[in-house]
């Protein structure tokens, strides 16, 4: 266990971030999974890559064994929706990499030695995701391969056997990172330019134009001249069919039940506040009966004036009496104490070392240096930071900055990490007026009857519903009921409504049993909302029907030949010897202006039709009707400028960077081609 202590006690804070640097994040945005281990059958796969199913088993194994590693790393702590969800995409990327990416990458011919792999770990050429660790750094801070081989040489001694997990969880992470970078960087090697290429590229950059615009945009009402008929729907969608695909989803009505406070409820939390507030304001021990009383817990913080409510501010900044008058809100009655008044500043800006608890000798050594020479190179930078960046990255020991002056400099006791820090405060704000408060707080709650209430209203509308629509929807409409509709739920889907995790309504939404018409029985969700779903149109994964897009397509026709019309009404007006001006008038609007436009032109306000008409465009003559999107353009080329600004290393650079916005997407073309189908979202 003493491996496993070390472990935990100088990897910190790094180690609850460890997953979301352990690689790349990509693929499909999988949503969660949890329920127990289910029966092997076609239902149950989790996946499918390569063409092969992934079992609920095989996944569950691997998630399993990451999450009681990233427990026992935490202590415990990895238990949170967040860190589960970390934990589930580490897993499912483990397997891509196996299955797909690392099969894909050998293929290439590109792999990691043994060798290779030993320097990476523990050697000079050691991979950052080594180098960094902190139990892998000496006495200086730096990192040392004779704490790593130390690390390997006792990782067995480790009875829990979590050392050597940990160890080999490193030993996949530096691998799959090593063959990321290989493979990248091949690709991106690749993507050179010819010399023909090349040239073209820099004549194009270094060729900018001012232009004089003007545009006319399209009618968005109803034309009753325009007509679309089936067979050009038809072809739009035949010649397109790539582009219409979808993951499998559900349209669904709803009625949410939400569980409120009753009247009665209200009333209870009143009595039961006024019994405590005289009580709150007699108190001695206020730490004590904030703890056994109230809803919010006691806080070592500090507020100003304008971080208050006013009904506390005004009390703690001069009001009278030993409490706060009371503040309601729908959600609880509270009331404040004054615990302390204090000069403190908003922001510190420190330095900082911390060493274990048994080198306190070599703490006060370092602190009487940083005294005497005003700062010391041993002192790591904290930077500015208020009360709440320390709160939120549990580094609240470090609070003790604020109440010490600038250039101050001492020795903190870190107890629950046993360590010690010294702290010398660089900068700070100016002090400012600011109070520790006691809060007693009763929030007001939903009684069980009121629970009982809810469930009941939900469950007579699901047992009258008898499964089907046809009567679900009867029934809303008769008792005029708020059904809301939300198309598109897919097994990704997290939220319905403004419920936010919701996954419930999606597992029965997704359930083989669910069929187009059904009605659910009641769906709880935290607790706190009872759900009476029904899904009125169900649609498979893959092409989409022509009948569920026809109307977006008609209205993308309509709108392509508004704008045909629209160009072929301005070619009559024009005669060809108007100016820019008199044009723009006839169309009733204004000439707008803009200057340095070349064919490398990147804004996304400007038509790319615009800018490649501008391009081939010469100085000194009224051009369009040029189609745009949503309307046309009429330019005037004003100045034309050939310079030599735009280099072979800006061609170079630029042409890395498409480069690099495609690597971006690999992952997502490699799981394409490999088929890669997330299924998990049945689960969880």
């Amino acid at each position: 266990m003493a491996v496993l202590e070390k472990i935990r006690v100088k990897l910190g804070i790094l180690i609850s971030i460890l997953i979301a640097i352990a690689l790349l994040s990509f693929i499909i945005d999988p949503n969660t999974l949890g329920s127990t281990l289910q029966s092997m059958s076609k239902e149950n796969n989790v996946g499918k890559m390569n063409g092969k199913s992934i079992s609920y088993r095989e996944y569950y194994t691997a998630l399993e064994q990451n999450t009681q590693l990233m427990n026992a790393l935490n202590g415990g702590n990895a238990s949170s929706e967040e860190a589960q969800n970390q934990i589930r995409e580490m897993t499912w990327n483990q397997l891509f990499n196996q299955k797909v990416f690392f099969p894909k990458i050998k293929k290439a011919g590109y792999t990691v030695e043994d060798a290779e792999m030993v320097g990476l770990l523990q050697g000079e050429t050691a991979s950052p995701l080594i180098s960094q660790q902190r139990m892998f750094v000496d006495e200086n801070g730096q990192f040392s391969t004779e704490a790593v081989k130390e690390f390997i040489s006792q990782m067995d001694l480790d009875e829990s056997g979590v050392s050597r997990k940990y160890w080999d969880y490193l030993k996949e992470q530096v691998y799959a990172q090593q063959m990321y970078s290989k493979y990248y960087s091949a690709l991106r090697n690749s993507a050179t330019l010819n010399a023909s290429q090349l040239e073209r590229a820099i004549a194009e950059g270094n060729t900018t134009k001012d232009i004089d615009f003007f545009v006319v945009p399209v009618s968005f009402g109803a034309d009753s001249t325009i007509k679309i008929t089936n067979e050009e729907v038809n072809k739009f969608f035949n010649d397109r069919k790539s582009l219409f695909v979808q993951p499998a989803n559900r349209d669904i009505e709803y009625v949410m039940f939400e569980v409120v406070p009753s009247q009665e409820d209200i009333e209870a939390a009143r009595v039961e506040f006024d019994g405590l507030y005289e009580q709150f304001a007699q108190a001695e021990n206020l730490k004590n009966f904030v703890a056994l009383n109230s809803d919010r817990r006691w806080e070592d913080k500090y507020f100003s004036k304008e971080e208050l409510p006013d009904v506390f501010a005004d009390y703690a900044f001069g009001g009278s009496g030993s409490i706060s008058p009371v503040e309601e809100t729908p959600e609880a009655f509270t009331a404040v104490r004054v615990v302390e008044h204090r000069q403190m500043p908003d922001r510190v800006d420190f330095s900082f070392k911390v060493f274990p608890a048994a080198d306190r000798a070599v703490a006060d050594s370092l602190l009487a240096a940083v005294r005497k020479n005003g700062t010391s190179d041993e002192l790591s930078k904290g930077g500015w930071v208020t009360m709440d960046n320390l709160e939120a990255n549990n580094m609240g020991f470090f609070g003790e900055a604020f109440s010490m002056k600038k250039g101050e400099a001492k020795i903190i006791d870190i107890d629950a990490y046993q360590m010690v820090a010294v702290i010398k405060v660089d900068d700070a704000d100016a002090p400012k007026d600011k109070v520790k408060l006691a809060y007693l707080r009763k929030n007001i709650n939903p009684s069980d009857n009121s629970f009982r209430d809810f469930n009941m209203k939900a469950a007579d509308l699901a047992d009258r519903s008898s499964g089907k629509y046809e009567k679900f929807a009867e029934i809303v409409k008769e008792e005029n009921l708020p059904v809301t509709p939300q198309p598109n739920v897919t097994l990704d889907t997290r939220r319905i409504g403004a419920v936010e995790n919701a996954r419930n309504v999606v597992h029965w939404v997704f359930d083989s049993k669910t069929k187009e018409g059904s009605v659910s029985d009641v769906i709880t969700v935290d607790n706190k909302y009872y759900f009476v779903a029904a899904v009125t149109k169900a649609r498979k994964e893959g092409n989409m029907a022509l009948e569920d897009v026809k109307d977006n397509i008609t209205m993308e026709l309509i709108n392509r030949k508004k704008v045909d019309n629209l160009a072929e009404e301005a070619a009559a007006k024009v005669s060809g010897s108007e100016s820019l001006e008199a044009l723009a008038e006839k169309f009733e609007t204004t000439v707008s202006h803009r200057d340095g436009i070349s064919f490398n032109t990147r804004d996304m306000s400007l038509e790319p039709a615009l800018v490649g008409a501008v391009s081939l465009a010469e100085p000194g003559k009224v051009n369009g009707p040029v189609k745009g999107l949503y309307g046309i353009y009429f330019f005037e080329v004003k100045d034309a400028t050939t310079g030599e600004y735009y280099t072979e290393a800006d061609a170079v650079n630029r042409e890395a960077q498409t480069s690099a916005a495609m690597l971006r997407s690999l992952t997502d073309i490699v799981a394409q081609e490999a088929d890669v189908k997330d299924y998990r979202g049945k689960f969880y």
